[in-house]
């Protein structure tokens, strides 16, 4: 099951600056730094193996665990077994990870000085972790046994693998964000480093002694998932969720998904079988976030309640949809205020405009077909690459209606947009009305010689001629008359 939060708050003029930079770090950290860690690891190993080290330490494990089980002393291990390739690294696997043989193991209670093989033993033992050191994740991860701050705070920026890196890049990504909105930069930092360095602390306690380097920010990130949902916990946030093939949206209480969380991290700690991830830094790091947020809001307060608020555009959809499925039961009144209610919240939705143009074509005769038709005409004429949309609702309106009523400056507007996309005859008739109907409006020899031009310019010379003597019979006194007579001149 994956559980995702969503916020549509993020933009050009608010980016997760900080969020994209963690996520930097730690892919550059990944491939960059930790670009050879694959090659040295296997160096390391196959040194382990052909050495002899391996045989000495891991057959020497098989006994200890041989007399452990059987309730026997292990202060003195009898004499090993020759074992199997499979066996010894089944085997090496677990003793990696058994913190008290390995304690035992360094502490040199295993193989003893008072042994033939110990020098040898202790000088391959040395060897090979001179070259475990080459590896970043294992001299830069947090291993328990030799904790220091550095490894405490390292550890959060280096990964174990390609999966690894990626799930915990895309949860930072989607918590990130939201935590870095609503807390501001300086604070939503503050929160991860100090989650991330306290989930580490917890796990160091949890495992103390052991020799085995945690890596990963899912630490700092569950610390940042605590804080979340402390934070919103009382308001209800938008959240992406999947079971096997199954997708969908819900509304909840954002403190419903902390137990969830902490509930996983318990159960799959205690009942989830032999397992590389670090639960124990993971409820560290949801314990220590959800403190984080308590004692901001509790004594710092600096957190925005609204970075969850619904965006109205979300509904825009929705209100289009049920508009549409109106229209088609012919339910004109009843889609008519849903289609205004999208144009409150977007003025500039040429959709709802032309759902309500065609609308009140239904009746033609009355002040809103007018109304519509200048707003869907407006939105049209200031858009670019819609010529063909404008053309088609001007002929539509003109048609229709027994007298044009729309301003000026949009007829002037129409006519250039035709003039400038090739409609020529149309813009002629456009600024026809316009020097017939009100022949003193300023812009109109602008549009007149716009129109000549553009005749001039397809070959058709004579109607060019006809636009720019108009200009200058009409226009004497203009600087565009000026530029008509120096046109008239060069034909």
């Amino acid at each position: 099951m994956l559980i995702i939060p969503l916020t549509g708050k993020i933009s050009k003029r608010n980016p997760p600056l900080v969020t994209a930079l963690l996520i930097f770090i730690n892919c550059f950290v990944y491939f960059i730094f930790q670009a050879e860690d694959q090659n040295y690891y296997q160096q390391a190993i196959e040194f382990y193996g052909s050495s002899g080290l391996g045989e000495m330490e891991v057959t020497q494990y098989d006994v200890y665990l041989k007399q452990t089980k059987k309730g026997e002393k292990t202060s003195s291990l009898g004499k090993p077994k020759k074992l199997s390739d499979a066996a010894m690294a089944r085997l090496y696997m677990n003793m990696e990870g058994d913190q008290v043989f390995m304690e035992k193991l360094l502490g040199d209670e295993i193989i003893k000085p008072d042994d033939p093989n110990y020098s040898q033993w202790k000088e391959l033992r040395e060897e090979y972790k001179e070259k475990l050191s080459w590896v970043i994740s294992v001299r830069y991860g947090l291993t328990p046994k030799e904790q220091s701050f550095l490894t405490t705070f390292t550890h959060m920026f280096l990964h174990g693998g390609f999966g690894h890196i990626l799930g915990n890049m895309i949860f930072l990504w989607f918590v990130g964000c939201v935590l870095e909105l609503g807390c501001g930069r300086v604070g939503y930092l503050g929160m991860y480093l100090f989650t991330g360095l306290i989930s580490g602390t917890f796990f160091s306690f949890a495992y103390a002694g052991s020799m085995v380097p945690l890596v990963g920010a899912s630490g700092a990130i569950s610390g940042l998932i605590g804080a979340y949902t402390v934070l919103y916990g009382r308001r209800k946030i938008k959240i992406f969720y999947t079971v096997g093939f199954y997708f969908n949206y819900t509304m909840v209480p954002a403190i419903v998904l902390l137990p969830i969380w902490i509930g996983n991290e318990v159960f799959q700690l205690y009942f989830g079988g032999v397992s590389q991830v670090a639960y124990a830094a993971h409820i560290g790091g949801l314990a220590s976030g959800a403190l984080f947020g308590y004692l901001n809001q509790r004594f710092i307060g600096v957190v925005n309640e609204e970075v969850f608020a619904e965006d109205p555009k979300e509904r825009i959809p929705s209100l289009l949809e049920k508009a549409m499925q109106s229209m088609g039961k012919l339910d004109m009144k009843g889609a008519r205020p849903m289609l205004e209610q999208v144009l409150q919240i977007d003025p500039d939705n040429g959709k709802a405009m032309a759902y309500l143009f065609n609308i009140d074509k239904l009746d033609s005769a009355g002040e809103e077909y007018h109304k519509t038709a200048t707003q869907l005409l407006s939105h049209l004429s200031n858009k670019k690459g819609m010529a063909e949309d404008l053309l088609r609702v001007y002929k539509d309106y003109c048609q229709i209606s027994k007298r044009i009523k729309l301003p000026l400056n949009l007829l002037f507007r129409i006519g250039s947009a035709f003039s400038e996309q090739g409609y020529l005859e149309e813009s002629e008739r456009v600024m026809g009305l316009l020097l017939k109907t009100n022949p003193k409006f300023p812009k109109l020899p602008t549009g007149i010689i716009k129109l000549g031009r553009a005749y001039l310019k397809v070959g058709k010379v004579e109607k060019g001629k006809k636009c720019l003597l108009i200009l200058c019979q009409k226009y004497p006194e203009s600087l565009e008359s000026g530029m008509a007579h120096k046109l008239l001149g060069e034909l």
